[in-house]
């Protein structure tokens, strides 16, 4: 059991690698003009590797289950944000809907007895990919919110180059309450910009922006942790 363990930490690790490149170039080419709906093509053959280079290891009895069936579920919604037709507050009230499953996913593992390794690494790889195509979906709007706005989708993937790269002493910070609340109204007020777009944008651009810095410094404060494991050993 303990090999296996160690041999899909080691799998996963190697995939968020490749993912996390795959989808910061993804994430330029959108910015250099590509249509929104690129990142999400690749992100679901990204996707679709994790699940499969995964298979047997999806939970401790090796089936899917339950949980992670609503994780994909939430990942498909994600898939179907860029071609939401107008008007923008259909996107918010679909983004508010995929975000009110996040908390079902890991509430459905815990009463069925299937969480594990892998399901908790698919929920927030799929966190991250959600605020990623909120930036990128924001960024192309006419009049949008300017290229800052592509900080906190960008975060997590140069995270995961950054600790590949430095190697810090711990090569995984536990996920805190804070930073899963830095999450949730990271995404709360990138939806109140697609609210609000174009004629209410001022306080969702203010409270987005503070957002953002927050998700930075829980990030910052994540990577002061890893290398301060070095100071504790």
């Amino acid at each position: 059991m303990t090999t296996d363990r160690r041999s899909l930490q080691q799998e996963l690790a190697r995939w968020n690698t490749g993912h996390s490149i795959a989808l910061l170039m993804a994430a330029a080419a959108v910015v250099a003009g590509s249509p929104v709906w690129l990142a999400c093509a690749i992100a679901a053959v990204s996707f679709g590797a994790l699940v499969a280079r995964s298979r047997g290891r999806w939970t401790p009895d090796g089936r899917f289950g339950p949980a992670n069936m609503v994780t994909l579920a939430r990942l498909a919604g994600m898939f179907a944000l860029p071609f939401v037709p107008p008007p923008l507050i259909v996107v918010a009230g679909l983004g508010l809907a995929l975000l009110a499953l996040d908390g079902v996913d890991g509430w459905v593992a815990r009463r069925t007895g299937t969480s594990g390794e892998f399901g908790a690494f698919f929920d927030q790889e799929c966190d991250a990919f959600f605020v990623l195509l909120l930036c990128l979906m924001l960024y192309r709007l006419p009049g949008g919110l300017g290229a800052w706005i592509l900080v906190p989708g960008l975060l997590r993937y140069l995270f995961v180059l950054y600790v590949l790269i430095a190697k810090p002493p711990l090569r995984k910070a536990p996920r805190s309450r804070r930073a899963m609340w830095a999450f949730v109204l990271m995404v709360v007020s990138l939806l109140l910009c697609f609210a609000g777009h174009p004629a209410r944008l001022e306080l969702p651009r203010a409270l987005a922006g503070a957002m953002s810095i927050a998700l930075v410094l829980s990030f910052a404060e994540s990577l002061y942790r890893m290398h301060a494991a070095r100071d504790a050993a």
